[in-house]
């Protein structure tokens, strides 16, 4: 074998490798270690505040990790706890007020196909009554297919809520563990027989992991906020919940604002509202140029993936790890870019 095909084989091993290693790290490992993760992501992002308590104020590093960590998660624990009474609320008065939305919606498609009759001279109610009719069977199937879902979650959640509840204490306690012993973790590090090996592995990981969850969480966050204040400022009573819940459509690759926003205001234009549509349209032209605007400056060129890449991340994400495959396949495409990129480099 020449050394031409020897090192196309040695980076073909290196993609093929690599690719294995990361999709059965985040098949099998991140699922348990998810706790302590998070928990070392928190007490890095807390470092520095610990650190300054420690030397500046010359309190314990124990305790200040302790001051931190309780100001951490008594912050978040506040915004879930007035976010989701608020957002509980929203949804109760949505489930009061859904038969008259119902109706709305009904008339609404009456209205259009009766348009649909007129415009191609079917005679009166033909288009009405085959939708009437898919929509009948649609929802029968949903209400026969809801019943044994609901009786399933109803029993599993108090699972999920123990679960979900012991690995929560378990990240507090990881938190402050990794946070008090953070100067000890780093001689560890430096000292290791593999501290090459983990430098570079934490390099990357810290690299690509920090830099697209940061800048898509960030995004996301604004996203919400600007389509709840723009929806509550149109008088939406459900602004809190629509925002929410598209801020996290747009997160999704391939996905966007656009999902939600574009057929709202086809919708609004059929309807003749033409004012709603046009601020409808302004907020989604505000998601859309905000993350265009914003996502290369906090990403940064480096971690540019290209279209197709990210959506066949997306699906095999989706096939492999479910419904959390839409986060961790664009992530496991990142991370395979970045190392394999860098081995293949070092061969070079």
């Amino acid at each position: 074998m020449d050394k031409s095909a020897a090192y196309k084989l040695k980076i073909v091993l290196i993609y093929v490798g690599v690719t294995a290693g990361v999709c059965l790290a985040i098949k099998f490992i991140l699922p348990l270690a998810t706790p302590f993760v998070i928990a070392l992501l928190v007490a890095v992002a807390i470092d520095k505040p610990v650190t300054f308590l420690t030397k500046k104020i010359h309190l314990k590093r124990n305790i200040s990790s302790g001051l931190i960590i309780v100001l951490v998660f008594a912050v978040i624990g506040a915004a879930l706890f007035f976010g989701g009474r608020a957002l509980i609320r929203q949804i109760n008065s949505f489930a009061v007020n859904f038969d008259s939305y119902y109706d709305s919606f009904n008339k609404f498609i009456e209205g259009c196909c009766k348009n649909v009759d007129s415009c191609f001279h079917l005679s009166k109610g033909t288009s009405y009554e085959f939708v009437n009719e898919q929509m009948t069977r649609t929802v029968d199937s949903i209400a026969q297919k809801a019943g044994p879902v609901i009786m399933n979650s109803s029993r599993s959640f108090m699972t999920w809520f123990t679960l979900f509840f012991t690995a929560f204490t378990f990240c507090i306690m990881a938190t402050a563990f990794f946070s008090r012993d953070m100067e000890k973790m780093r001689y560890t590090l430096k000292e290791s027989v593999f501290r090459q090996e983990l430098a570079f592995v934490t390099g990357n990981l810290k690299n690509i992991l920090g830099t697209y969850l940061r800048t898509q969480l960030l995004i996301m966050l604004l996203t919400c906020i600007v389509c709840s204040v723009g929806l509550y400022l149109l008088g939406n009573p459900y602004a809190l919940l629509l925002g929410i819940l598209i801020g996290i459509i747009d997160a999704f690759p391939i996905l966007g604002t656009g999902t939600v926003f574009l057929p709202w205001t086809l919708v609004l234009l059929i309807m003749g509202r033409f004012k709603t549509a046009a601020a409808i349209f302004a907020i989604y032209l505000i998601c859309y140029y905000g993350r265009a605007f914003l996502e290369p400056r906090l990403m940064g060129h480096k971690l540019e993936i290209s279209p197709i890449i990210m959506l066949v991340s997306l699906y095999v994400g989706l096939l492999l790890f479910g419904i959390s495959g839409v986060i961790t396949g664009p992530i496991a495409a990142l991370l395979i870019k970045e190392i394999a990129a860098t081995l293949v480099k070092n061969i070079g």
